[in-house]
C-alpha cells in the first residue's frame, strides 16, 4: 500500500516526466484576488492566463495545490465531520495545457497513471462527458480500455465548467471510481439506483478533466477562444482513499496520526460511528495551520471570520470530547510532521500558528459564556417552546454557535429549535456571499490605442529616477484621466504596502503629470493627467519625483529595522501582517497579543534610532529563494516568491526579501519617531512612525505645543509636568467630594424610596417610576443592593418616548429570582429589550404608554419568570 506522500509524488513525477514543469502551490490565501476569500481549485494562480491577461511562462504545469472551500458560495462547513469526504481544506492534484496538448493526451494519461501506475481495476473506472462532446467519448473508447459501456453523457450541470456568468469555459470529462455495492447508503430505499452523478456514496469521482475551449459572452453566447487549454483537477484525499482501500478519507494517513493524537489527548478512543467530533478537529486544525501559515488571521470579517469560526466549531466539538482548556495547539506539530514534507511553509512556523490558535481558543470561551447569556435571553422571551431559526442564526453567526450546539443545549431545556428556518436563512447568507464574490470578466483590450506592441514593462527604477522611454498603447478613463504604458519606467508600482511613485512623462509636446502606477501582472500602467499636448508615438523622458521617492526610502528601510527590533525586544513570534510605507509616515502591523508598554515602545524606538546613528549599509542583492531563506532572510507570510528573490540587507542587523526601494545607509534616514501604538485586530498590534523630514516636523510640533502650555500655566518649560501633576491632584480631591456628595444623596433618596416597599406575601417588591438620568438610576440601585435586600426593586426612568428600566434582586431571594430574566420579561412588554446579571440588570423600552400597565403587572411578570 502506497502512503500518500509516494502518491502525490508519483503524480507530480508522473507528468514531469512527459514534458509538465512542477508549478508550486500559490498560498491558500490569495494574493491578488480579490474575488476569492481562499485558494479553491487549482486553477486559481492560472486565472489571468485563461483570461488573456497574462502570457504563460510554460507550456504544460503540474501541482498539488492547497485549497479550502468553507464560506462564500462553498459553504458546507456545518457537513464536516458527518461523513467521510467533506473538508474544509483539502488538496487539488491537477495538470494543465496552456495551448498546447488537448483532449486525446488529457484522456490517454488519466487512464494510463490509474491503470498502470496506481492498477485500478479498468472494469470499475467510468467516465463521463457533455452532451455535446461526442469528440470525448470517442476518445476514450479509441484510446483507452475503457468499457464503451462505462462513458456516459450527462448535461451542464455535471459536465460543464464555467469560471463565473462570463469569461472562460468548456466541457468537461470526469471519471469515476465504482467502489462497490457495499457502498451505497441508499441500500434498501424505495426506486434508489446506484449510478455515475447519482444520489448515493457507491460511485466517487476521483478526477475531473476540463477542456477550456469557449468565451461565455454577456448575452450567454459562446465564442471560441484563440487557444484551448486543458486544466484537470484530482481531489488527493480522495485518491488516496481509493488507492489505501480506505472506507473513508479520514481513514488515511492524511488523517489518522491526528485522530489518534486527538483520541491520545481526550482519552476518547476513536470508531467511525461514534468519530464525528474527531473528524471534525482534524479537519479544521489542518486548515487553519495551512490558513495561518499563509498570511490568514482569524477577525471578524472577511476570510478572518470563516477561520474564526471554523476555530470555533473545532473548539466547541473539544468540548464535547471532554476538553475544558485549549487543546488544538497541542495537534499542529503533529499536522506539521504529517503535510511539511511537501509544504515546507509549515516548518518554523509551529510557535507562531500555536500562539494564534491558544489566544482564539481561549477567545472563544468568553464568546461561549457571553452566547449562553443570549441563549438565556432567547428562551426568556420564547411564547412557545420552539426557538427560531432567526435565533439560532443569530447564535451560529454571530455567537459562534453551530447548529448542532443549539440544539444540544435547547434538548436540555425541553425545547425544539426550527431547523428548516435555520437553512433558509443559511441559503440566504449564502445567496448574499454568492452574489457578493461572483466573478464575472469582460474583456476590455478595445479600450486601448495601441501604438505599438505592448511588452512586459522594463523597471529601472532601482538605479535611475529618469528614463526614456517610448509609449506602448494608451486610454482615457471616464473620470478624464489617461492611462499609459511604457516600454520602460523608473516608475515604482505600488507593492508590497510601499505606494507609488509621482512625477511627470514629457514629450516634445507632451506633459503628464503621473498621479500613480499600477502593475497588472507583467506591465507598469501610469495613471496621470493630461496638462499639455497630445498622445502619439513619440519619444519620452520618465521622471519620478526625487524628493519624494527618497522620503517613502527613509520609511520603507525604517520599516525593516522596526521589524527587526521588534522580532528582538518582543520575540520571535511576531511577524509582518501589513503595512504602509507612504512618503510622510509608515504603518507597521504585526502579530502580538498585548498592547506595548511605554518602556517597551521606548526601547524599540531606541533600538531603531541607535541602527540609523550607527550608518549600516543597506545592500541589495539577487539569490535563489532557498539560499536567501538558509541565509536567514525573513519572508513574508503568505506571499508567492519566484525562484530568485531580491534580498535587502541592513548590515548586521536585519535581511528580509523585498521588492521596495531604499536609502544607502540607514544614517539617510534621520531619525526615528514613533506617534501611536494601537490595536488593529484581535491578536494584531500597529505602529504608526515618521522617519526624516516628517519625523523633525513633528518634534518641532511637540516643542511649540510645549511652550504654548507652558506659557498658559505661567510657568517655565522644566516645571511644566511639576505644574499638570498639582493641577491634575486639585481636580481629583474635588472630583472625589462631589461623588461623595452624589452618594449621599442618593443613599439619602433610596431610604425615601424604602417606605414605598410593598409587601406581597410571597416577596416584597419596590415598584417606581424615577425623573433620573441613567447614571442617577445606577447609584440608586447601588444603594438599593445594601439597603433593600430582602426585596425585588424595579426603577422605571422615561426620557421622551424612551423608558431606562432598572432592577436589583435583594441578596437574600436571589436563589429565587433572575434580575436579567426580569428587566427582560418587562422590556418586552414596553417593546424594548436589555439583560443583565442576577443581581442587577437594566433595559431600554420604547413605548412609555404602557407603563401603567406594566406597572399594575408587574408582580404577575416578575413570578413568571421565577
Amino acid at each position: 500500500m502506497w502512503s500518500s506522500k509516494e502518491i502525490r509524488q508519483q503524480f507530480l513525477d508522473f507528468f514531469q516526466q512527459r514534458g509538465h514543469t512542477f508549478v508550486p502551490s500559490s498560498p491558500v490565501v490569495p494574493i491578488d484576488d480579490p474575488t476569492l476569500l481562499f485558494a479553491n481549485a487549482g486553477m486559481n494562480q492560472f486565472k489571468n492566463i485563461f483570461l488573456g491577461l497574462k502570457e504563460p511562462e510554460v507550456k504544460r504545469a503540474v501541482n498539488s495545490q492547497k485549497c479550502i472551500r468553507a464560506g462564500g458560495k462553498h459553504n458546507d462547513l456545518e457537513e464536516v465531520g458527518r461523513d467521510g469526504y467533506h473538508h474544509t481544506f483539502f488538496e487539488m492534484l491537477g495538470n494543465w495545457s496552456f495551448g498546447d496538448y488537448y483532449k486525446r493526451e488529457a484522456i490517454e494519461w488519466a487512464w494510463e497513471l490509474l491503470t498502470t501506475i496506481w492498477k485500478l481495476p479498468p472494469e470499475r473506472l467510468y467516465a463521463t462527458v457533455h452532451d455535446s462532446d461526442n469528440a470525448a467519448r470517442e476518445l476514450w473508447i479509441k484510446h483507452t480500455a475503457i468499457d464503451p459501456a462505462n462513458v456516459s453523457f450527462h448535461g451542464d450541470k455535471d459536465n460543464f465548467w464555467e469560471m463565473g456568468e462570463t469569461g472562460p469555459c468548456g466541457p468537461c470529462s470526469e471519471i469515476h471510481f465504482d467502489r462497490g455495492p457495499g457502498h451505497c447508503d441508499k441500500t434498501g430505499l424505495a426506486g434508489h439506483v446506484c449510478r455515475v452523478n447519482g444520489d448515493c456514496a457507491r460511485y466517487i469521482e476521483l478526477w475531473n478533466l476540463v477542456f477550456i475551449q469557449f468565451n461565455r459572452e454577456s448575452d450567454r453566447s459562446l465564442t471560441p477562444l484563440k487557444h484551448k487549454y486543458v486544466d484537470t483537477g484530482a481531489g488527493f484525499e480522495r485518491l488516496v482513499q481509493v488507492l489505501q482501500d480506505r472506507n473513508s478519507n479520514y481513514e488515511t494517513d492524511l488523517f489518522q496520526p491526528i485522530i489518534e493524537k486527538i483520541a491520545a489527548l481526550s482519552g476518547v478512543p476513536y470508531t467511525p460511528e461514534t468519530g464525528v467530533s474527531h473528524r471534525v478537529i482534524a479537519d479544521h486544525v489542518r486548515c487553519l495551520c495551512f490558513a495561518l501559515a499563509d498570511g490568514g488571521f482569524p477577525s471578524n470579517e472577511g476570510r478572518g471570520y470563516v477561520l474564526r469560526r471554523i476555530l470555533r466549531r473545532a473548539a466547541r466539538h473539544g468540548r464535547l470530547l471532554g476538553f475544558a482548556e485549549p487543546f488544538m495547539f497541542h495537534l499542529v506539530d503533529t499536522v506539521t510532521a504529517v503535510m511539511s514534507h511537501h509544504y515546507p511553509e509549515l516548518s518554523g512556523k509551529e510557535a507562531y500558528v500555536k500562539m494564534v490558535i491558544k489566544a482564539e481558543e481561549d477567545r472563544f470561551t468568553k464568546s461561549l459564556d457571553k452566547g449562553l447569556e443570549k441563549l438565556e435571553e432567547i428562551c426568556a422571551k420564547l411564547s412557545g417552546n420552539t426557538i427560531s431559526g432567526a435565533d439560532a442564526f443569530t447564535l451560529y453567526d454571530t455567537y459562534g454557535f453551530p447548529l448542532d450546539l443549539t440544539l444540544i443545549l435547547a434538548e436540555e431545556k425541553g425545547l425544539r429549535v426550527d431547523t428548516q428556518g435555520f437553512e433558509a436563512e443559511m441559503d440566504v447568507q449564502r445567496e448574499r456571499a454568492r452574489k457578493n464574490s461572483k466573478f464575472a470578466y469582460t474583456a476590455d483590450s478595445t479600450e486601448w490605442v495601441e501604438l505599438e506592441p505592448a511588452t512586459p514593462t522594463e523597471f529601472v527604477g532601482y538605479s535611475q529616477t529618469k528614463a526614456a522611454a517610448s509609449l506602448q498603447r494608451y486610454r482615457i478613463t471616464s473620470d478624464g484621466l489617461v492611462q499609459m504604458q511604457l516600454n520602460r519606467t523608473p516608475f515604482y508600482a505600488e507593492s508590497g504596502g510601499q505606494v507609488a511613485d509621482t512625477g511627470w512623462i514629457r514629450g516634445t509636446d507632451l506633459e503628464v503629470e503621473v498621479l500613480n502606477a499600477i502593475r497588472q501582472e507583467d506591465a507598469v500602467i501610469h495613471v496621470g493627467r493630461l496638462h499639455k499636448g497630445s498622445l502619439q508615438k513619440q519619444a519620452l523622458t520618465a521622471e519620478i519625483d526625487v524628493s519624494r521617492r527618497l522620503d517613502i526610502a527613509r520609511n520603507h528601510t525604517a520599516t525593516h529595522l522596526l521589524h527587526r527590533a521588534l522580532r528582538i525586544l518582543l520575540g520571535e513570534h511576531v511577524q509582518q501582517k501589513g503595512s504602509l510605507v507612504h512618503p510622510y509616515y509608515l504603518r507597521f502591523d504585526f502579530t502580538h497579543a498585548q498592547a506595548l508598554t511605554k518602556d517597551q515602545a521606548s526601547a524599540i524606538e531606541h533600538m531603531v534610532n541607535n541602527a540609523i546613528r550607527d550608518n549600516r549599509p543597506v545592500l541589495v542583492e539577487e539569490k535563489p529563494l532557498e539560499e536567501a531563506r538558509a541565509a536567514g532572510a525573513i519572508a513574508l507570510f503568505g506571499e508567492k516568491y519566484s525562484a530568485n528573490v531580491r534580498v535587502v540587507s541592513v548590515t548586521d542587523f536585519s535581511q528580509e526579501l523585498c521588492g521596495g526601494t531604499h536609502v544607502r545607509a540607514t544614517g539617510e534616514i534621520g531619525l526615528f519617531k514613533i506617534l501611536a501604538e494601537s490595536s488593529s485586530a484581535a491578536g494584531i498590534r500597529r505602529i504608526e512612525a515618521v522617519t526624516g523630514r516628517a519625523a523633525l516636523e513633528f518634534v518641532a510640533g511637540l516643542q511649540d505645543a510645549l511652550s504654548s502650555a507652558a506659557a498658559k500655566l505661567h510657568v517655565p518649560e522644566p516645571a511644566l509636568a511639576e505644574k499638570i501633576d498639582s493641577l491634575l491632584e486639585l481636580l481629583r480631591a474635588q472630583d472625589l467630594q462631589l461623588k461623595q456628595l452624589t452618594a449621599q444623596q442618593s443613599s439619602s433618596e433610596a431610604n425615601g424610596l424604602l417606605s414605598q416597599i410593598q409587601d406581597l406575601g410571597d416577596f416584597r417588591l419596590l415598584a417606581m417610576e424615577v425623573p433620573a438620568p441613567v447614571e442617577k438610576l445606577r447609584e440608586l440601585g447601588d444603594s438599593l443592593k445594601d439597603k433593600a435586600r430582602d426585596a425585588v426593586s424595579l426603577l422605571f426612568s422615561v426620557n421622551g418616548d424612551k423608558v431606562t428600566i432598572l432592577c436589583v434582586v435583594g441578596s437574600e431571594l436571589q436563589s429565587r429570582f433572575h434580575a436579567g430574566r426580569i428587566v427582560t420579561a418587562v422590556a418586552a412588554q414596553l417593546n424594548g429589550k436589555g439583560g443583565g446579571r442576577s443581581d442587577t440588570a437594566m433595559a431600554g423600552g420604547s413605548d412609555p404608554s404602557k407603563l401603567p400597565e406594566v406597572l399594575s403587572t408587574l408582580p404577575q411578570t416578575i413570578r413568571s419568570t421565577a
